[in-house]
């Protein structure tokens, strides 16, 4: 909830006040959300480490307060250089935290009966979403009421729920059993990786292809005339898409073999980022809201799932990291190239979106590609 759905997807609701007060163009937009991508990606490559030397459950607890930390302070100047900072850690922050929580995951999910496992996987990925829709229902109403220049109470108030979060996740966190620091993670080799890498070119594409539309979509409807209830709707439908998914694709990602459930995902996820690219109507958009949410952040437990499939227990840290890893190095060049694109022309953004629409559904492709592996052969 707080990594994803507070330090990365309430960016979007609060773009176009901080747009508008700052004076920003689309790229400087977009250099925000790459600067927390780049943070991620660092905090991406730690992972690793973190977990040898910490283990999971103290890399999670930490991580979780630098991420509610720098969500707050990310209130406490305009300044562009500040901002990129605090962007910065908090991907960095959030990395860590949704990794070495996956990981925890994984561990309980492999603990239950086998047709539970995949739902498991899916609640936990699910607690972005629920930020999501927390955001959704609180956050328009709050930055309609204090304009452009109250974009930082909306910073403010996110770390207070971030902080809160992170009370209840600790105590959580404490109900998990852990293996030792050093047994976290096991190494990969080219052996391990080679026969899941059109699946993590699939992943690659999920990467590149949805942060366009977690960053601009709010700022593209409210070009199209959408007001603050309908955004507030839009959002919030979003984040309730996405808690419910668990209900609906838990049976997939237990059952489910080799990149199909990731191909599933990702074209649903494809065909929702598509929809407002070809119609604003309320009932494309929000239709869009509810098939993106519904598939996003599920398309992370399927490679959780796939990684639970393919590796074997002491390798899981490992190959966590390496598909959070491939998938941090192309989220973080979208919202760049998406606000470039933005920036050339009135139809800029509608043709960034689009384009991530289309990579989204290549990834599809892609996933549906990827056979099954058994780990240890």
């Amino acid at each position: 909830m707080v990594a994803l759905g507070f330090g990365r997807f309430s960016y979007a609701l609060l773009l176009p006040p901080m747009r508008a007060s700052l004076g920003w163009t689309y790229t400087q937009a977009g250099v925000m959300n790459t600067a927390n991508g780049l943070g991620y990606l660092l905090g991406a490559v730690l992972v690793p480490r973190l977990l040898g030397r910490w283990g999971a459950r103290l890399a999670f607890t930490a991580s979780l307060l630098v991420t509610a930390l720098t969500i707050t302070l990310t209130a406490a100047s305009g300044a562009l250089g500040w901002l990129l900072l605090m962007r910065f850690l908090t991907g960095l922050g959030g990395a860590v935290t949704f990794t070495s929580g996956g990981l925890l995951a994984a561990q309980v999910a492999s603990g239950a009966p086998a047709r539970q496992s995949g739902a498991v996987l899916s609640v936990f990925y699910a607690g972005a979403s629920l930020g999501i829709l927390l955001t959704g229902l609180g956050l328009p109403a709050l930055l309609g009421r204090l304009g452009p220049g109250g974009w930082p109470a909306g910073w403010l108030a996110l770390g207070t729920l971030s902080l809160l979060g992170l009370v209840i996740a600790i105590r959580a966190a404490g109900l998990t059993r852990t293996p030792p620091s050093g047994a976290d993670t096991g190494r990969l080799g080219l052996a391990q990786v080679r026969p899941l890498l059109r699946s993590l070119l699939a992943y690659a594409c999920s990467g590149l292809g949805y942060v366009a539309y977690t960053t601009f979509s709010v700022t593209y409807l409210r070009a199209g005339g959408l007001d603050t209830a309908g955004v507030s709707l839009f959002w919030a439908l979003l984040g309730l898409a996405g808690v419910a998914a668990p209900l609906l694709w838990g049976r997939l990602l237990s059952q489910g073999q080799g990149g199909r459930p990731m191909g599933i995902l990702m074209a649903t996820m494809g065909t929702g980022a598509a929809l407002p690219v070809l119609s604003t109507t309320p009932l494309a958009v929000f239709l869009s809201a509810a098939l993106f949410g519904v598939a996003a952040l599920t398309v992370v437990a399927s490679t959780t799932a796939l990684i639970r499939q393919s590796l074997r227990p002491a390798q899981w840290g490992a190959g966590v990291a390496l598909y959070t890893i491939t998938f941090a190095a192309f989220q973080s060049a979208g919202p760049l190239l998406t606000g470039a694109l933005a920036d050339g022309g009135p139809a800029g953004l509608r043709l960034g979106l689009g384009v991530s629409a289309l990579v989204l559904l290549l990834g599809a492709a892609l996933a549906f590609w990827q056979p099954a592996v058994v780990a240890g052969e």
